[in-house]
């Protein structure tokens, strides 16, 4: 089994084995070598996690440039702090291949060589009063990105962009994630919507709501989702067993942001952007029925 380093002189080979019937998160570290992280990325094969950081205040308020994408080595515990820089706002980030895709500044999609951060292409949005938020992408190469200030969904094909959904109950459309032949939604804004959608059928089913400010969304590897909500809760869901508290985080002002994970679901990192840190967890899940 493969090594994850995760900080210095912690190396993590298995876990132990608990009885438990839902899951549990174990803090692992927090680090302080960020300013304003908002988005977190692992590719699924690779070793990198990659991490957004704003650097300033708040989006689109920021001087242009100050924005950098960081990339820390899972393996080796490599770091590479300013690995890519010269943007404005990263949000959301999303790979495939050796490309790695990411929003700036609320409009544009920009596209990276995964391996040399090297800016490849970028789609500006034309439509005016958006704020292009997170993204997903599909097998076939087809994006998905929310536009929160418009309660929105858009995909992005061969350059194009074409609005797929607005309002009702995309209010405040936050974080996206594709995950096994579903696209996933979370609306912040307070309207907590958890929503599920067929991406050839368009079809969708609200699965939460209410749920606070939902901002980030990753897959679990089994079924389930790792959610982030704003006000500084981690949350695991499935269809079986709902939603289940992995951390509170009482007590601390921290905005949780956009969280990601490695694509099994054993590791998450979650983004703290009003004090720029960075956590770190092993999740653990009861076993499964039968298994």
């Amino acid at each position: 089994m493969r090594e994850i380093v995760l900080a210095a002189g912690l190396v993590l080979a298995g876990s132990t084995a608990q009885a438990q019937d839902v899951p549990q998160a174990t803090a692992l570290w927090r680090s302080e070598n960020f300013a304003r992280p908002e988005a977190v990325h692992v590719p699924p094969g690779s070793d990198w996690a990659y991490i957004g950081n704003q650097s300033g205040d708040g989006e689109e308020t920021d001087p242009p440039g100050q924005g950098y994408v960081s990339r820390l080595n899972l393996v080796t515990g490599e770091w590479q702090a300013r690995w890519a820089a010269g943007f404005d706002d990263p949000l959301g980030i999303v790979s495939q291949g050796d490309r790695l895709y990411m929003i700036d500044a609320g409009r544009h999609v920009v596209m990276l060589d995964l391996e040399s951060g090297i800016e490849l292409g970028r789609w500006t949005i034309s439509q005016d009063n958006v704020f292009l938020n997170d993204i997903a992408i599909e097998p076939d190469g087809r994006l998905w990105v929310t536009d929160t200030r418009g309660g929105a969904l858009f995909d992005l094909v061969g350059g194009r962009w074409r609005q797929l959904f607005e309002g009702e109950p995309f209010t405040g459309a936050n974080g996206v994630e594709y995950a096994d032949g579903w696209i996933y939604v979370v609306c912040s804004g307070g309207e907590g919507n958890l929503i599920r959608i067929h991406p050839d059928t368009l079809e969708t089913t609200l699965l939460l709501e209410d749920e606070g400010s939902l901002d980030g969304v990753v897959t679990d590897g089994r079924g389930g989702l790792v959610l982030s909500d704003l006000r500084g809760r981690l949350l695991h869901w499935s269809e079986a067993g709902g939603v289940t508290v992995l951390d509170g985080f009482e007590g601390e002002d921290i905005m949780l942001n956009s969280i990601g994970g490695t694509p099994d679901g054993r590791f998450i990192f979650a983004p703290h952007w009003r004090s720029s840190q960075l956590s770190a967890y092993e999740i653990s899940y009861p076993p499964s029925p039968g298994g």
